[in-house]
């Protein structure tokens, strides 16, 4: 059973003059235990908003979220507190999401007072000097202040921080982007270890095409807020199917220098969030539109676990779809 699953889930926003902002339309997945599902797509993509649906720090205008098995719109006050121990957020900018007036030792121990209110203070001391330990910080650590350590110590303290109270799913905002770039390989290498030992399971929100091939296992392609191709990580990167996918990856410079993206672009502007577009999303600026690009364009199978919205993509056959029931 997957610990989060999210089914046809939409978020609209309602701004000035009664319009409405699409920034979630019908997105479905679902994230296994110890394993990393990377959302990527450029700003204003919808990532950060289905990150906090997921947590249901957002309430979604449509569609359902599911925590190990259970519906988050069931549960009461009462319940959602307690499965909230078990989901937990790593920010962008660590010393943002710091209580700066409060020890190392205070701002890891919050989530135990809000959830393990009846822990004695010992038993809360003895925790996070394990947990320091963990994200490979020494107990010294605990007395000083968010101000005085480094943004990569930093950001070992809000991860510290998410996973005192040994969650079982972590949403990963953009972690490592405000990092130097030594310091964020030192950062993934630690989310992954702790992924191993821990058997997490990571929703992680990234622009960063390089940081999303290193460290995800699947991979969901986000525009204006719709889904427009996911699957295994290493066969999108191989072989992209949909334009947009195929424009984000060419976007990227490759780390090897003879090696060249194929040469695509994308026409025109981005459209206003407060107009939904009928049909497929990207087709504005589609280079590869068509007229049937103009009706709905629903997720298909392609491969075993690889799913696009294109009208140019062959869908798999039956007897594949079944296979992989």
């Amino acid at each position: 059973m997957p610990v989060l699953t999210l089914k046809d889930i939409a978020k609209e926003f309602v701004i000035g003059g009664g319009q409405h902002v699409y920034a979630v339309d019908e997105v479905s997945l679902s994230v296994e235990a110890g394993q990393t599902l990377a959302v990527i797509g450029e700003s204003g993509s919808g990532k950060s908003t289905l990150g906090r649906l997921a947590l249901r720090l957002l309430e979604p205008t449509r569609g359902s979220v599911y925590f190990e098995g259970r519906d988050l719109a069931d549960l009461d006050a009462r319940e959602l507190r307690r499965t909230r121990e078990r989901m937990q957020i790593i920010f962008q900018e660590p010393f943002e999401s710091l209580n700066p007036r409060l020890t190392i030792a205070d701002n890891i121990a919050e989530p135990l007072v809000v959830h393990r209110g009846s822990m004695s203070r010992a038993a809360r001391h003895r925790l996070v000097e394990e947990t320091l330990d963990l994200v490979g910080l020494g107990a010294d650590m605990a007395r000083r202040y968010p101000g005085e350590l480094s943004g990569g110590q930093q950001q070992r303290i809000g991860i510290a921080r998410a996973i005192i109270t040994r969650p079982s799913f972590v949403v990963l905002d953009e972690p490592t982007s405000s990092l130097d770039l030594s310091v964020r390989a030192q950062i993934l290498k630690l989310l992954q270890r702790l992924q191993s030992e821990l058997q997490l399971a990571y929703l992680f929100i990234s622009h960063d095409i390089h940081t999303v091939r290193y460290i995800s296992d699947q991979i969901l392609i986000m525009y204006q807020g719709r889904v427009v191709e996911t699957g295994p990580t290493e066969e999108v990167f191989a072989s992209p199917q949909h334009p947009y996918t195929k424009a984000l990856l060419a976007s990227a410079l490759s780390i090897n220098p003879d090696e060249t993206p194929p040469p695509l672009s994308l026409g025109g502007d981005l459209p206003t969030p407060t107009k939904k577009v009928v049909g497929c999303v990207l087709q504005p600026r589609c280079p590869e539109r068509i007229d049937q690009c103009a009706s709905k364009v629903p997720l298909q199978l392609i491969g075993s676990d690889h799913e696009v919205a294109c009208v140019h993509v062959e869908p798999a056959t039956t007897s594949l779809k079944e296979s992989t029931l």
